[in-house]
């Protein structure tokens, strides 16, 4: 009896003493986060070379997790993911993290999503398990599993089809210039931007590139028509322009210039992001306030009106070097202070006249030149009435100049 005793006692010590090892032994999963991109670390990326060749500069790291995401590491099979494989171009992390929040909204029961690699650090090659993830554009999602398991499927009858070809098609949303999909999954999308490879029937892999185009709408106006931002050129420029086509409804001959620009052959170089019509309820009515009769030019400051706040979320978030905001009717083009240099190199290039007059308060450019330091913003006063097509063309030019300059 005393030796059952002691091999009963023997036992449950060992019982125990082993849950201590194992709980010693669990991996380390860190409290979830807030996915709010004012948690990370912004800083203006980068991408030099190719996917499979390349290097990331002034990258942003995506955080170990959130409360709607998980992160892992595919060498070690854990979660969450080493900080030093989750480094990306700052426009990429911002796709992950909207494609998270989207996610959230659309499905709010569904299970948090799983991240895998983006980059490292500085870029360059992460080893044998990827061959591209060099240069930031890089991001591996993995398919939410029936079981709501957090780790990757290890068969495609494990993946939540419904939710796997939503995320394809959210990301090609985003802009994604490839979006690579297991070979045994039924998953479909646009010819050349959807492709199936070899050993991703467990998680897509998008992929975007330096020279994009996405429109995304920014806000409403007061009537809750769209309120739309196209952005195009190169994500790694160290320039971004900012062209508003038109915030006064009777004053819109800038939109030839902005719509021009839109269907141009994508920038190298440079990154430009054109809104036609900041005032979607003046144009329709042909007012040069909004609908409840504001003048959108005098409300940078109160940002009373729906318009005027979408357009300071835009500006906040993307921080244009230069923002250049189309009127009429008189014919040049008007700078004041650290605006006037840029307005003047514009005016030479447009033909117009330059004209050094003072800011109209709570107009877009004082908001602007005194809240952004180092950038510029000025107002290009058209001629009256419709805008010919080469002098449309003309302005363009000078855009693209102007986002090229150094």
């Amino acid at each position: 009896m005393r030796f059952a005793a002691s091999l009963l006692t023997l036992a449950v010590f060992a019982g125990v003493a082993t849950g201590y090892a194992n709980v010693r032994r669990a991996p380390r999963v860190p409290a979830a986060v807030s996915a709010d991109p004012a948690s990370v670390a912004w800083r203006r990326s980068r991408s030099l070379g190719v996917p499979w060749g390349g290097r990331l500069v002034n990258g942003v790291r995506l955080p170990l997790a959130g409360e709607r995401y998980f992160t892992w590491d595919p060498v070690r099979r854990r979660s969450p993911n080493r900080p030093a494989r989750l480094w990306g171009n700052d426009r990429v992390v911002r796709i992950v993290l909207r494609v998270v929040r989207d996610y959230d909204r659309q499905f709010p029961d569904a299970p948090r999503l799983g991240i895998g690699d983006l980059s490292r650090r500085y870029g360059g090659a992460f080893g044998p398990k990827h061959v591209s993830h060099q240069n930031g554009l890089d991001v591996d999602v993995y398919y939410p599993r029936l079981d709501r398991r957090e780790r990757p499927p290890r068969r495609v009858d494990q993946i939540d089809r419904r939710l796997a070809q939503w995320l394809v098609d959210r990301f090609v949303q985003a802009g994604a210039s490839q979006v690579f999909v297991g070979p045994n999954l039924d998953l479909t999308g646009p010819r050349r931007v959807v492709e199936k490879l070899w050993n991703h029937d467990n998680h897509l892999h998008a992929r975007f590139p330096r020279t994009f185009r996405v429109t995304r709408v920014i806000g409403r106006s007061t009537r809750s028509r769209a309120i739309r931002a196209t952005t195009l050129g190169d994500a790694g420029a160290p320039r971004r322009l900012l062209a508003i086509g038109c915030i006064h409804g009777d004053e819109c001959a800038g939109t030839a210039v902005t719509r021009m620009l839109v269907r141009r052959a994508p920038l190298r170089s440079s990154s430009i992001t054109v809104v036609h019509h900041l005032n979607p309820d003046g144009f329709i009515r042909r007012s040069r306030g909004n609908a409840r009769g504001v003048d959108l030019n005098r409300d940078f400051g109160a940002f009373s009106q729906p318009e005027t706040r979408a357009v300071r979320r835009l500006v906040r978030r993307l921080r244009p070097t230069v923002t250049v905001w189309f009127h009429q009717p008189h014919g040049h083009v008007r700078g004041w202070g650290p605006s006037a240099a840029a307005a003047r190199r514009y005016a030479r290039l447009s033909g117009l006249p330059f004209r050094g007059l003072p800011w109209i308060e709570g107009g877009a450019p004082a908001w602007q030149n005194r809240g952004f330091a180092g950038t510029a913003s000025y107002v290009v006063e058209l001629p009256p009435g419709r805008l010919a097509p080469a002098d449309a063309e003309r302005h363009a030019r000078a855009l693209v100049a102007i986002a090229r300059s150094r």
